[in-house]
């Protein structure tokens, strides 16, 4: 249902809104992380950050650090995916951007009667 979504404008959206908060989320998580020196909670004044978060607490941080860093490289890749207009782009053949398809239209500079360009006004 959410490749459905993906495929209009508010899919796409709610994909990069869930993208910023994973990354958010991921931040916040590595910068709690505790170290074998103390991590943040030393440079605060304190060393019991695993006190504060409970016993066990590392093992829980390091699992869900996990899943977030999973969660930004899938989301990284499916946002990615979406734009580029996924399973439609052609095989073998990259995808021309706009600015491609402006210089390819531009009109041509009229050429003098041995091919040269003409000299230019002044």
């Amino acid at each position: 249902m959410i490749a459905l979504l993906a495929a209009g404008g508010f899919g796409y959206y709610t994909l990069c809104t869930l993208f910023i908060i994973i990354c958010i989320l991921l931040i916040f998580m590595v910068v709690i992380t505790p170290s074998q020196e103390g991590g943040m909670a030393a440079a605060f004044g304190g060393m019991g950050s695993d006190s504060f978060f409970g016993t066990k607490a590392h093992q829980h941080i390091n699992k869900f650090t996990v899943f977030l860093a999973v969660s930004f490289l899938v989301l990284a890749f499916w946002i990615n995916w979406t734009n580029k207009g996924g399973v439609t782009a052609t095989p073998g053949v990259a995808p021309k951007s706009s600015i491609e398809e402006k210089i390819k239209n531009l009109p041509t500079p009229p050429k003098g009667p041995d091919g040269s360009l003409p000299p230019p006004n002044k």
